[in-house]
């Protein structure tokens, strides 16, 4: 389950996915907030299945206590959150024609907190050593009947080939497109 922000590209670039219907996104990535509830959906109708939501910070302050629901249900799903302090891709966006940012900075926010407003185990990734510590171990299980809420800490400075394609995209098409004066 992906929500809308950097992390969709990110994963649509390095996530591998082995079969059919083993990915659900929102089609026109205009969707913030869409992540947490539609993984505690997704766990409702396949109980069967595991189930893992990515949403940046920005998306999952909209519906990040949706995950009480979660805990109420028992449910166990993952919802991971890539935590890099802004609104990365609107970030982008700005940056990269304007040169500079402009509202998409956010102020700090909790996850910890959160998880344990919410009755949701908490993990950190801190860096990448931490990787290989949470992602594989049984403490980030689906199988639990309780939700995990994992804090990634995450650095968009290398830009995904997404944005490079639209840089490339922009600066061809602001060199090549007649001025209008």
């Amino acid at each position: 389950m992906l929500d809308d922000g950097n992390h969709t590209f990110l994963a649509a670039e390095l996530m591998p996915i082995h079969r059919s219907r083993g990915l659900i996104s929102p089609t026109d990535f205009n969707c913030m907030g869409y992540c947490v509830p539609a993984t505690i959906g997704a766990r409702l109708a396949r109980p069967d299945l595991p189930v893992v939501g990515i949403v940046g910070d920005g998306a999952f302050r909209m519906t990040a206590m949706e995950l009480a629901t979660a805990t109420a249900q028992e449910l166990g799903l993952v919802v991971f959150v890539f935590n890099d302090g802004e609104l990365a891709q609107i970030a982008q966006a700005q940056e990269i024609p304007y040169n500079r940012k402009t509202c998409t900075v956010l102020g700090p926010l909790d996850i910890a907190g959160v998880a344990q407003a919410t009755g949701a185990k908490f993990m950190r990734i801190a860096s990448d050593g931490d990787i290989d510590g949470v992602i594989p171990t049984r403490s980030v299980s689906c199988a639990r009947p309780q939700p995990v809420l994992v804090d990634v800490n995450v650095d968009y400075s290398k830009r995904t080939r997404f944005t490079e394609g639209i840089v490339r995209r922009t600066s061809s098409a602001s060199t090549s497109a007649p001025r209008r004066d």
